[in-house]
């Protein structure tokens, strides 16, 4: 400071001396300014110690002073006592090891909801056999009660079961009559092509003595599309449901699926 005071008090005298040579003094004029500026120079200076030469620190006080500059964090203001400290080795482990239990916690909740959510799916997608067959028999029902009521149009008409073969001749399998059917008390019209669960099937119709219309479907038996039905041969009794207004009878006999569609008065 006291540096920069006198090099702007030299240019200040400088200045004045200029001014004055501008103004043609006399030389005892010119001696007389410098010494009133040399005087007041030594008074100003006099006056303000602290600009004149740097104020002493004791030891105690250069001890604070440095002590308060390592606290410190660059860029931080302190605002206490606890203000601007930086975290040391083992408060930063003791972070880690918390973030670390909390990530392992996560994932034990993500992997049991996951594990929860695939066992669940399994339930409902396979379930039990007798479930399985439950809702497989329904799906035929439902199917082969939609094709009753439709009654669409037959594409052969015959009362023989030979001539009713020489027409389906893109099934994989031979048409059967069934023990379940009484043919002494139904007459049949013929048949027409169908499907049951995305198989071609073989739909054929028939005429009661009181004329109401009874169809029988026949396709061929796959148990891994079906499931487990009840076999007649086994002395098992068919399913039994009443779908639309249809009743509705299913079982497998001489190796195929098979199932009745009649009106219920």
């Amino acid at each position: 400071m006291s540096k920069k005071h006198g090099a702007a008090d030299n240019n200040f005298k400088g200045m004045v001396k200029q001014y004055i040579e501008a103004q043609s003094l006399s030389q005892d004029g010119l001696a007389r300014m410098e010494a009133l500026l040399a005087a007041d120079s030594s008074t100003l200076a006099a006056d303000t110690p602290s600009l004149a030469q740097p104020a002493t620190l004791t030891d105690a006080q250069l001890t604070e002073y440095n002590r308060a500059q390592c606290s410190e964090v660059p860029g931080e203001i302190s605002t206490g006592a606890s203000a601007g400290k930086i975290p040391n080795k083992k408060s930063r482990s003791i972070s880690k090891m918390v973030y670390a239990m909390v990530a392992s916690l996560l994932l034990l909740v993500a992997g049991y909801q996951l594990s929860s959510s695939v066992e669940l799916r399994r339930y409902l997608h396979s379930g039990s056999p007798a479930i399985a067959a439950r809702d497989m028999g329904w799906k035929i029902a439902d199917e082969v009660a939609r094709n009753h009521v439709k009654m669409k149009p037959l594409e052969v008409q015959t009362q023989n079961l030979n001539q009713l073969r020489e027409y389906f001749t893109q099934l994989d399998f031979t048409l059967v009559n069934s023990s379940l059917l009484d043919n002494s008390a139904s007459k049949m019209l013929g048949g027409r092509y169908c499907s049951i669960q995305g198989l071609t099937a073989a739909q054929i119709r028939f005429k009661q003595d009181n004329g109401a219309p009874v169809t029988l479907y026949e396709v061929q038996y796959d148990p891994s599309l079906y499931g487990e039905l009840p076999v007649l041969e086994q002395g098992q009794q068919p399913i039994e449901q009443v779908v639309r207004g249809v009743e509705v009878s299913i079982w497998i006999e001489k190796g195929l699926l098979m199932a009745t569609a009649r009106s219920v008065d």
